[in-house]
């Protein structure tokens, strides 16, 4: 059984956007804003990849509840095509973060889905520079 802790989002599970309904809504979930160090871009697929880093990442922290925790964290290991620590078949990695609460200031422990294939990323991602994706792609509807 894996740890209960909250779960940092950063890009398609945001509240508002389609996999947040799909995903963790069913479940019902606390959302606070928040932020962690990295590096975000947006990808050819649609969705965004975070990568290692210095920089400020805007999301999100979904708080579950102990009853349907195991449940929730597995239908967001399917969406993040993560099967587990190190197997080939991953496109994310689940690792934990430090995660900074925008409303106080509170660091809290999280989990993150981190992209694998940094090379991938660099290479065909664009970099978002003030490390938030719901701003980016709602310039890039605006458009």
């Amino acid at each position: 059984m894996s740890k209960t802790m909250p779960v940092f989002v950063y890009g398609t599970l945001l509240e508002g956007f389609m996999n947040h309904a799909l995903y963790a809504k069913p479940y019902g979930c606390e959302i606070l804003p928040a932020k962690i160090k990295g590096e975000v871009y947006h990808l050819p697929q649609g969705y965004p990849g975070l990568l290692a880093g210095n920089d400020d990442v805007i999301g999100e922290i979904l708080l579950f509840s102990p009853e349907v925790y195991e449940a929730a964290l597995s239908a967001l290991d399917e969406l993040e095509t993560y099967f587990g620590p190190e197997d080939l078949r991953n496109e994310y990695e689940r690792i934990e973060v430090t995660a900074v609460l925008v409303q106080t200031g509170e660091e809290v422990i999280a989990y993150v889905y981190r992209y694998l294939d940094a090379e991938y990323v660099k290479q065909w991602g664009t970099r978002i520079q003030d490390g938030d994706w719901r701003r980016y792609m709602l310039d890039v509807l605006a458009e």
